[in-house]
């Protein structure tokens, strides 16, 4: 093997997914680089792998570079993995490759499994939109809505936890009347299971039932102008009387219209 870093793909759930080349470039490695060593340990144990594990995420990098560095000019075989999937995909590693460019060492990707890949293959999104990766959204609700009011021009893959998942279903809600959720729970194991939600039944879906990693298949369809449809008198009314949040939730069903469009036909009707 040639010397360098080396990005390999691990599997996602079930331990089968990972390819020979993955198997054989960590068994010759001298040095494995892993975010959690006691998970790396199952997947080296399975496949009989006794190369050495060093824990590094991105906290690590200024302290660990000039190690990682000084071995790699020396003629080492390094590896990267996540704790499952693609490395650098919402995973920790960007400053380190980056970094090596910039120092003339060699980086190769050994391609596999990944959570973006099924998320697009299991959404049944048939439509003629693109697919934009969004990974983790921020844990604020005003974040969330901007960045997926930004980007819902395309179909969405978006990764989440059991403690987010709500949130950012709620977010997606908050932005548009017109979409599909796709949730992906726990992709290539035992219990994979895959959850259609849209607005008729996000709000009555139980989360807390789900649990494991998660991905979701998100599109939003952008939604026609109403304005001629509105009933401008009641829409003031209700705003004078309750205020415009209150007045979202009062009139969001009615109206099908997404919260920021609803603000803005508020603030334009405070104006006039």
């Amino acid at each position: 093997m040639n010397p360098g870093l080396y990005l390999v793909s691990t599997p996602i759930g079930n331990l089968d997914d990972i390819t020979l080349r993955a198997i054989n470039v960590l068994k010759n490695s001298n040095l494995i680089l892993c975010e959690n060593t006691t998970n790396s340990k199952k997947l080296l144990k399975r496949y009989d792998i006794k190369t050495s594990l060093s824990k590094y995420t991105d906290h690590d990098f200024n302290k660990k570079k000039g190690y990682i560095y000084k071995l790699l000019k020396s003629n080492q075989v390094i590896s990267l993995i996540s704790d499952s999937g693609s490395p650098l995909i919402s995973d920790p590693g960007s400053q380190l490759i980056n970094f090596l460019f910039k120092n003339h060492i060699k980086v190769y990707s050994i391609p596999g499994a990944s959570a973006l890949i099924s998320g697009i293959q299991l959404s049944g999104f048939l439509n003629k939109k693109k697919f934009t990766f969004i990974g983790f959204l921020p844990k604020k609700k005003d974040h969330k809505e901007k960045i997926l009011f930004n980007n819902k021009v395309n179909n969405l893959i978006i990764y989440s936890t059991k403690q987010q998942l709500q949130k950012d279903v709620y977010a997606i809600a908050s932005i548009s009347e017109t979409f599909e959720i796709v949730i992906l729970r726990e992709l290539t194991k035992l219990y994979e299971e895959r959850i259609y939600i849209d607005y008729n039944n996000y709000e009555d879906f139980n989360y807390s039932e789900i649990k494991g990693e998660l991905v979701l298949a998100v599109s939003i369809e952008k939604e026609t102008d109403k304005i001629n449809d509105f009933n401008i008198i009641e829409i003031k009314t209700i705003i004078n009387d309750v205020g415009i949040k209150k007045a979202y939730q009062q009139l969001k069903s009615k109206y099908k219209i997404s919260r920021n469009d609803f603000y803005k036909l508020s603030i334009g009707l405070k104006n006039d």
